[in-house]
Parts: C-alpha cells; sequence; structure tokens
C-alpha cells in the first residue's frame, strides 16, 4: 500500500506576503508589476490604497523613476523627453517646454500658435492626465519668466508628499520686467490666478534654464547675474531678494536643500564641486558658508573632463548632483561618491528635472478580476 501523500505546503497568509513586497525596491516598479500578475488575491493586495500608504510610508523617500530633459530640435521646437533610470515604461516626447517636475507632477509650456495663447500643462507621467492652465493676462511683454508647481500643502507644510499628486496643487509664476519682478500664484482647488505681487530687481532677470528650489514653505529662483536669488514664501505671498556671496563670482550653480533643512547651493569651477549652505536666521545677519569641496577629476573620466562640467540640477532627499560633461548627462551622488551617465548628446539639452514617484499598478483591476495595466499610481 503507497504511502499517504504528503499534506499540501500551508499558504503563505496575507500578512506576512505584504510584509514581503513592503520590502520589494521602490526604483524598480516593475517587481511589483510582476507580482501583481502572479494571482488575484496578490493582485488585490498590492492594488489596494492600504498597500500603497504602507509601502510608501515604509521608503519615506521616493525613487528617482527618470530624467525630463528639455531640449531644442533641429527646427527649433521645444521637446520634454523623458530618460528612465527605472524599470519604469518608456513615455513618448511631448512637444512641450519643460519647467519643472515635484510631488509627482511636471509643468510644461505648450507655446501657442499665432492667435492662440501659451497654455501651462501639469501633467501625471505615470497616468497620463493632464490639467490645461491658461496663461494670467499681461499686460506688457516680458524680459523672462519662470513657472514651478508644488503641492497646495506646501504652503503650511503639512504633507509629507508620499501620496498626494491627485490632491490640490499651486503654480508659481515668475515675469521680470524692467525693473520689477511679479509673481502669480494659480491654485487648482480655485481654478484660478491670484492678483500679482512685486519687487524691484535692480535690471535683472530670472534665469530661464535653471529649475527651482523648493525648501521648506519657500520657493529660490536664480536670477541671470548669479549675484540675487529671489524668493517667495509660499504660506505668507510675500517675496523677497537675497544676496550671493561675491565668491561665487559668474560661475554656475544650483541650489538645494541641505541635510539640516537649509537652503544650499552648488557651483563648479575648474573641475572643483563646492557645496555651500546658508544658515537660519534673519535674512540680513544669515550667512553662506563653504561646507565641502569634491574634486570631480577623482571621479569622473579623463574623457568626461576635458570640457569643464555644468552643472544642471540637483535631486533634494536624496543628495544627487546632475552635470553636463562631455556630451553626456551624470549624475553624482554627494553621500557615496558614485557617478551613473544618464545619457549621451547632452550637448543641446537646455533643462533637467528630476522625476521622482512611487509607481505602483494600477488600481481597480483587482477590484474586477483583470490584470493590472502596466499604468500606475504615481506618488
Amino acid at each position: 500500500m503507497p504511502p499517504p501523500s504528503p499534506p499540501p505546503p500551508a499558504a503563505l497568509v496575507e500578512e506576512l506576503i505584504e510584509e514581503i513586497l513592503l520590502r520589494f525596491p521602490p526604483d524598480e516598479p516593475a517587481s511589483l508589476f510582476r507580482a501583481s500578475l502572479v494571482c488575484r488575491p496578490w493582485c488585490r493586495l498590492i492594488s489596494g490604497p492600504r498597500f500603497r500608504r504602507r509601502y510608501h510610508k515604509f521608503h519615506r523617500t521616493p525613487p528617482v523613476l527618470g530624467f525630463l530633459c528639455g531640449r531644442f530640435t533641429s527646427d527649433g521646437v521645444h521637446i520634454a523627453r523623458f530618460v528612465a533610470t527605472s524599470s519604469c515604461s518608456p513615455l513618448a516626447d511631448r512637444r512641450c517646454r519643460l519647467f519643472d517636475a515635484r510631488h509627482g507632477r511636471v509643468l510644461l509650456l505648450r507655446s501657442g500658435e499665432p492667435g492662440r495663447e501659451n497654455i501651462l500643462l501639469v501633467w501625471d507621467p505615470i497616468t497620463d492626465e493632464q490639467r490645461e492652465i491658461p496663461f494670467p493676462k499681461l499686460t506688457r511683454p516680458a524680459c523672462t519668466w519662470k513657472a514651478a508647481v508644488v503641492c497646495a500643502a506646501a504652503a503650511g507644510g503639512a504633507c509629507d508628499h508620499l501620496d498626494c499628486h491627485r490632491g490640490a496643487f499651486l503654480v508659481v509664476l515668475v515675469i521680470a520686467y524692467s525693473p520689477e519682478t511679479f509673481i502669480w500664484t494659480y491654485s487648482s482647488d480655485a481654478g484660478s490666478w491670484s492678483d500679482p505681487i512685486f519687487t524691484q530687481h535692480h535690471d535683472d532677470c530670472v534665469d530661464l534654464f535653471y529649475p527651482s528650489a523648493l525648501v521648506g514653505n519657500a520657493l529660490y529662483f536664480e536670477f541671470w547675474s548669479m549675484k540675487r536669488v529671489l524668493k517667495y514664501d509660499l504660506e505668507f505671498h510675500e517675496m523677497s531678494v537675497i544676496g550671493l556671496p561675491s565668491s561665487f563670482g559668474q560661475r554656475v550653480g544650483v541650489f538645494r536643500t541641505t541635510d539640516d533643512g537649509c537652503l544650499g547651493f552648488a557651483t563648479v569651477h575648474k573641475s572643483k564641486l563646492s557645496m555651500w549652505s546658508r544658515k537660519h536666521g534673519p535674512e540680513a545677519d544669515a550667512v553662506w558658508t563653504r561646507d565641502r569641496v569634491v574634486d570631480l577629476e577623482t571621479l569622473l573620466s579623463s574623457n568626461a573632463i576635458r570640457t569643464d562640467p555644468r552643472l544642471v540640477g540637483f535631486v533634494d532627499r536624496i543628495a544627487v548632483i546632475l552635470l553636463r560633461a562631455d556630451n553626456a548627462l551624470f549624475t553624482v551622488d554627494l553621500k557615496t561618491s558614485k557617478v551613473k551617465k544618464v545619457c549621451e548628446g547632452a550637448g543641446s539639452i537646455t533643462t533637467v528635472v528630476p522625476y521622482m514617484s512611487f509607481y505602483t499598478p494600477a488600481l481597480g483591476a483587482a477590484s474586477t478580476g483583470e490584470r493590472p495595466s502596466a499604468g500606475g499610481s504615481s506618488a
């Protein structure tokens, strides 16, 4: 008589499965997508809002899924191209001008054709949803202008920005005339622009290409001259101009957030990366100090430094610098000193902004019994 068959293995309890899935790396979203295809219970678990909330809180910092690169085509058209640095699905180019990306949203400009007005677009690359925002009515041509997008709760600091990309947002528009700079704020809740505020800027213009920085509840914008920075307080709707140290000279730099939450700045001169910070205190008493100098010659190949590296961006929360050298785009991790090449052909790139977001299989698939789509839920 044959021996009795062994009992079937005990099914993993759902709590244990969830604990395992929570530890899947967020910078490889394809791994969660494949897990959701294993069976309907796993799909239901991964696609549910409870798992999404726990996954975001477990990992805390959204991963960099890629970089959006603004460039001109040979025929002078603005293109926003997504360069993936993860297993995120490739995205088609957008025939728009790139301005900003923050809190799971991307801010673009669709230039108006003859007889049509410019339109700002707030776009979610993961769901491909977008919202059109008409430009405020301007009474005269601008010298330069710049725009940024933030979660609406950034004004009061009441959001951890882990899952707010579907919520309300603000668009801050900075327009420089001579000799004044104006700021308008668009609220998605109100569906309208605020009345503008303005300040004197001494015949300086906001920089078109370098991204703004969000530090605390304030946005910072560079001026062309590299002598001043424009600060806009989101909570009190006030703007001011801050001086930069004369030691910066005319060097190109980017703003950043320091580890202790202060405004920071990075410059490159003769392959030396200098990191500066502005310590908290009254505006008149706050001082800039140089915290660190990194020799890029020890990190980049000899080919990459045949021309002086040029800073083009900074990734907040993970301390990564973006720089262009030898027609290629690189990331430099300031904590580990690791360098990665993002893409070639960077000579035509005018603007680079990181896209940071959690990316999980689309909601609703589990409830219908269908397989989840490749489109996801971002944060």
